[in-house]
């Protein structure tokens, strides 16, 4: 499967696990910056562990309104840079925008980017 960044850059998306899929953010988001790091590790405790908001802050040293604003901040700058394909979005496809170039772009629970639309292989 790959995907096409905003851009139009296409990626490859790995198949054989979560090491390609952090060196993919690394590449393509989160690079060097460990701010971005830091809230991508409370996401993943939030949203893949289901930890609540007041261990995640217990953990960073911050209280729960800050991880909630972090969490926030987090999701939109990911929303902003990768996008969902429609295939992850389960739209259905005879939907008259849903062959509208003009069509809103989507973004979010794909996390992959945006300008890199998902095909199958």
């Amino acid at each position: 499967m790959s995907v096409s960044r905003s851009n139009g850059t296409k990626i490859l998306l790995p198949r054989s696990g979560p090491d390609e899929f952090w060196k993919l953010i690394h590449d393509h988001f989160a690079g060097d910056d460990s701010r971005r790091w830091k809230y991508l590790a409370m996401l993943a405790l939030r949203e893949n562990a289901g930890w609540p908001l007041d261990r995640i802050g217990n953990v960073f040293g911050h209280p729960k309104g800050h991880v909630t604003r972090c969490l926030s901040r987090i999701k939109q700058e990911l929303r902003e840079e990768f996008q969902a394909a429609p295939e992850f979005l389960d739209l259905d496809h005879d939907l008259a925008w849903a062959t509208n170039e003009a069509a809103p772009h989507f973004t979010g629970a794909g996390m992959l980017p945006a300008a890199e639309r998902v095909s199958q292989p």
